[in-house]
């Protein structure tokens, strides 16, 4: 993109001043308009694509139409040259994620009312217009701190119009931001006004507490594995916060869209009822609390006089307090993860319809299973068999591989991704009876593995057959689930489940003939090292470090200016690091050493940094940060012998020697398993 320079001219009457910002589809500059004598921010978006340009245009004429004090005004908008412009009020300050950055804790809950409060005011005004405005892109980025203290809320470049319209299959002019985002719009199954509230409480617990929340994804991931959610409640972050409020966030935060709030009215009543009067969470009265998600009691736990340290130790506390908070979310999740279900009806226009009525004999079949087939990978059912657990009966109908497969998802739905390097598509094609109906039973969601004995999710692309989003007990319907393997794998193996069953184990089935994956019981053989056990002795880039439960190797690392160039190569709108601050990509392979059969999964949250040479070695805590990795990102879930690698990101001290890489699985964090890396020298 040609950038503008200072004195250009555009239209005979806006004349350039300085860039404010840029990225990789366009970008904003201050500049002068003549005719009025005013300063005005300029936006400029580069697009060839004629349905962005609409979208563009749409979103101007919408913007246009708005008035409200926390909203810009926009004057004009035209086409200049490869660009258009959209031409606002010029909003002097700075952000509140610059500001947040620049202070030595969170705002003051006093400070941020006032703020929540005209924000909300705003979402009300946007969310009642016929059709309703979502933002999409709530952030602390996203919103000004003007000189008379008051917020405005900007860069509507996600704003949506058109329920409906632009539900997943009108492009996006921007990408929307992680930790801010609902599971709704990550997956592209729709938004509404409830993922702007989604976003507001993601918004307000960074200001709250200083730290941004997980996303989404991570988030559904973790439950889905078994694993706490990763969502800390608000209050253990910053005691100094009513625990009201603290729930109220949690309740913004809810996976399932119907476990937020109403309305951006109705949260607004409720912020005011929680913050005053308000009890603060003190050493005194603080319990560890998790809101429930799905019309259950809140769990409370006894807590400790301050709230826990990210050190070795603490780790297992916390573990015991995600349990609880999985148990209670999982009622909420299993209403939310519809891969299966609303994405066809999104993204492609079409609607989601069962299949013919028709009866699965349950009996029927070539083969006879042997009477401890299924248990286990190494026995699983063979491929027409019924695969039966407490909520499903599930056959594999076919599958498709490889060419075939990807051709399949691109005549689906062109925006279906191509597969990267080194991996193909498998689509696994069921015939599903639904043995409750929809309104109790938990979605659907099958494993696969094989030779490389990783459990592979499935993804979220476009397929010729969904899971209906309502069905009767009994139902039966035929659905396609995607996976993404390493090429040319073989004995692949689908591990029937569903999400929320904790207590049944699933019901393996061959897809490939005579597939058989057994645990290598030499593992039990493998020893723990003592290298990298000690900070002052940390392993080097290449060594292989073994712990109680696994195999840790940092391949490669990248760092500074390189580092950053990498993360906007994979994700454009990937925050530059905080001041005083750069970011250093690690590449890290981890291999599975348990011998019970079943997934562990790792990923970035499973590493941190601490400065070597520091005092208070623990005092340096450095958590990973708000980022989208470049592929293959490290998340993975691990059979035993299992290897995965991918790209991780932490944030370091600029130009700080003696940085090191801990490795510390949240699933068990204890010593045994806790190793530590020199990175950055």
């Amino acid at each position: 993109m040609k950038q503008l320079a200072p004195n250009d001219l555009l239209q005979g009457r806006y004349r350039i001043q300085t860039l404010i910002a840029q990225g990789g589809m366009g970008a904003v500059y201050r500049a002068v308009d003549e005719r009025l004598g005013n300063t005005v921010a300029l936006k400029q978006t580069l697009m060839s694509d004629p349905a962005l340009r609409t979208a563009f245009e749409r979103e101007a004429r919408l913007l246009a139409n708005l008035h409200h004090p926390a909203l810009p005004v926009v004057s004009d908008h035209f086409i200049e040259g490869s660009g258009q412009f959209l031409v606002m009020q010029y909003i002097p300050g700075d952000d509140l994620a610059t500001l947040l950055a620049a202070r030595s804790g969170p705002f003051p809950l006093a400070e941020v009312t006032p703020w929540a409060d005209r924000l909300l005011d705003a979402l009300d005004y946007l969310h009642a217009q016929t059709p309703p405005i979502i933002h999409r892109d709530l952030k602390p980025q996203n919103l000004k701190l003007t000189p008379r203290g008051e917020i405005v809320l900007l860069d509507f470049g996600l704003a949506k119009g058109q329920i409906g319209a632009t539900q997943g299959s009108a492009p996006s002019l921007f990408g929307y931001t992680p930790q801010y985002a609902p599971l709704e719009q990550i997956q592209g199954t729709g938004t509404d006004p409830r993922s702007d509230l989604y976003a507001f409480g993601a918004t307000c617990y960074q200001l709250l507490t200083g730290s941004a929340p997980p996303d989404a994804l991570t988030r559904a991931a973790a439950l889905v594995a078994g694993n706490p959610d990763p969502l800390r409640p608000a209050h253990l972050l910053n005691p100094s916060l009513p625990l009201a409020l603290s729930d109220l966030l949690q309740t913004c935060m809810a996976q399932a869209p119907t476990q937020r709030p109403t309305s951006a009215a109705a949260l607004r009543q409720a912020w005011q009822a929680a913050t005053t009067q308000a009890t603060p969470a003190t050493p005194s009265n603080l319990v560890n609390r998790v809101p429930s998600s799905a019309g259950q009691p809140t769990i409370a736990m006894a807590r400790e006089d301050a709230p826990p340290k990210p050190n070795r130790l603490a780790g297992i506390t916390l573990a015991l307090i995600g349990v609880v908070a999985a148990l209670v979310m999982i009622l909420a999740l299993s209403a939310v993860v519809r891969i299966f279900g609303s994405t066809a009806s999104s993204q492609s226009g079409g609607e989601s319809r069962p299949g013919p009525t028709i009866v699965l004999d349950l009996a029927a079949s070539t083969a006879t299973p042997l009477p401890d087939a299924g248990k286990s990978r190494t026995m699983p059912l063979p491929t027409d068999a019924t695969a039966q657990i407490e909520s499903w009966a599930v056959r594999i109908t076919g599958v498709s591989r490889g060419n075939d497969a990807w051709d399949l998802l691109y005549a689906t739905n062109s925006n279906n991704d191509p597969p990267p390097d080194g991996q193909e598509y498998v689509v696994v094609h069921l015939r599903a009876q639904a043995l409750q109906g929809s309104e109790d039973n938990p979605d659907l969601y099958p494993q696969l593995t094989g030779d490389q004995r990783v459990g592979y999710l499935p993804v979220a692309a476009v397929t010729p057959h969904q899971r209906p989003d309502t069905y009767a007990k009994d139902a039966v319907f035929d659905i396609d689930i995607p996976y993404l393997v390493v090429q040319d794998e073989g004995n692949l193996i689908l591990a029937v489940d569903d999400l929320g069953s904790f207590n049944q184990a699933p019901v393996f089935v061959a897809l490939d003939a005579g597939a058989s994956v057994s645990v290598d019981m030499s593992l039990r053989d493998v020893r723990p090292t003592s290298l990298g056990e000690d900070p002052r002795e940390p392993a080097e880039i290449g060594e292989t470090v073994i712990t109680e439960d696994f195999e840790v190797t940092v391949l490669e690392e990248i760092r500074g200016e390189a580092a950053y160039q990498q993360l906007l190569d994979a994700n454009q709108f990937n925050d530059p690091p905080k001041e005083g601050y750069e970011y250093l990509l690690a590449r890290v392979e981890v291999r599975s050493l348990s011998t019970k059969d079943d997934t562990v999964m790792v990923s970035d949250s499973d590493f941190y940094t601490v400065i070597g040479n520091a005092e208070d070695i623990e005092a340096t805590i450095q958590r990973y940060p708000a980022v989208v990795e470049p592929e293959p990102k490290l998340s993975h879930y691990l059979y035993p012998g299992g290897k995965g690698s991918g790209w991780i990101t932490v944030e370091i001290p600029k130009d700080t020697p003696e940085v090191r890489l801990v490795f510390e699985p949240s699933f068990a964090s204890n010593e045994l398993n806790t190793r530590y890396f020199v990175v950055g020298d």
